[in-house]
Formats: C-alpha cells, sequence, structure tokens
C-alpha cells in the first residue's frame, strides 16, 4: 500500500500558498490517486457496492492553501460532492479514515432521518466506534472533537441536516501514518464507519446489528 511519511505530514505545516500547494501537488496528490485506485476494488468486494476514486484538485484555492487534501471514493464516477462518500485525509492533523457528505447533496435531509431513525443503533455501536470525531468541529491546533456521547452528538448532527441548507456531515476515525498494517487499518476503519455511509446512500434505511 502507499505509505505516507512524517514529511508528507510536514507540508501542512509550510505556511505560504506558493511552497505549501505545489508540494501537496507534487508530492502527495499521487500517492493519494495511487491509494484510491488501490481501495476502490477493495470496498468493492468487502460491500458489494461501486466505489469510484476521486483526488481532491483545490482548483478554487488561489490564496490560502488548504490544511488538509484527501482521496474521495464515492458511488459515482462523474463526481463525488453530490453523495455520500468514503474519504482517506491527511493534512496537519494526520491521517484519517472518514465518511463526509457536503452542502451540495441533495440527500442531507434524508441522511439526518436516518440517523435520527438508527440512533439506537449506533448506540449499540459505541465501543465499536471509540475514537470517533466530529472533523466538523476544530481545535485551535485543528485537532477534531470527539463524540464521547454518540447518541447525543448524532442527534444533534441529524438536527441539522434535516433543518439546515448548509449543515453538512464529516465523522471518522484517526490512523497512524506509520503503521506497517496502514492498508488493514483504513478497510476496518471504512467497515466501522460503513452504518453512516449508508445512511447516506438512500432513503429509509434500516440498520440492524
Amino acid at each position: 500500500m502507499t505509505k505516507l511519511s512524517q514529511k508528507d505530514l510536514a507540508i501542512f505545516e509550510i505556511p505560504e500558498f506558493e511552497k505549501r500547494m505545489p508540494l501537496i501537488k507534487e508530492k502527495i496528490r499521487p500517492k493519494l490517486e495511487e491509494l484510491g485506485e488501490e481501495l476502490a476494488p477493495l470496498l468493492m468486494k468487502k460491500f458489494q457496492q461501486e466505489f469510484f476514486p476521486h483526488t481532491a484538485k483545490h482548483m478554487r484555492r488561489k490564496v490560502n492553501p488548504p490544511d488538509e487534501t484527501w482521496v474521495a471514493l464515492g458511488p459515482q464516477s462523474r463526481g463525488y460532492k453530490a453523495y455520500v462518500y468514503f474519504a482517506f485525509c491527511v493534512g496537519k492533523a494526520g491521517i484519517q479514515a472518514r465518511v463526509v457528505m457536503k452542502d451540495e447533496s441533495p440527500m442531507r435531509k434524508s441522511m439526518g432521518e436516518n440517523l435520527q431513525k438508527n440512533l439506537r443503533f449506533f448506540e449499540s455501536q459505541a465501543k465499536n466506534l471509540k475514537g470517533l470525531k466530529n472533523y466538523l468541529k476544530r481545535n485551535e491546533a485543528y485537532q477534531a472533537e470527539t463524540l464521547t456521547d454518540i447518541k447525543k452528538g448524532l442527534s444533534e448532527i441529524a438536527e441539522r441536516l434535516i433543518n439546515l441548507k448548509s449543515a453538512t456531515f464529516d465523522l471518522g476515525l484517526e490512523l497512524s501514518p506509520q503503521s506497517p498494517k496502514l492498508r488493514q487499518e483504513v478497510l476496518k476503519s471504512f467497515e466501522k464507519l460503513f452504518p453512516f455511509y449508508q445512511c447516506g446512500l438512500k432513503e429509509k434505511v434500516k440498520l440492524k446489528n
């Protein structure tokens, strides 16, 4: 599996756009592209669904360099921001496996409703989802907030998805960039996060243990 190093993570500490952005493109993006091509068939085999890799390009950024970048793995070949998707992210906060839904997605409300209807299921998965973080809430060091009360946290997220057009979803698990078993850890993390992915994929999802 493609490996990321501490040198890769250090790129996100470079303050200047003119220096950080070219290094992201040169050093990190090719690794994410390779990783996406590697993960897509593995996810398809695991979940019996198609996954298409899309590597972030950050085309709109002209001044402020991104604090993280990612490869997204979603259900459509033509793009990913209008759909729920898995994301393998790398940045100044390290690396993570995440499930994301942007505000471009028309499925935000139904995802919120699915989360509400399945709160008991997610509460039963609290031990399996230990360390789950909300990447929409960051501290000054860019570290994400941990969901210590999964039922309460998901309920609040669901309410926002249902009622706010600007609401997004971004939960995930931290990974170790130096792990010799990174591929297994990524797949295991996505497996833990798959119920969230299901909630964003279609309406009226009923999750079972």
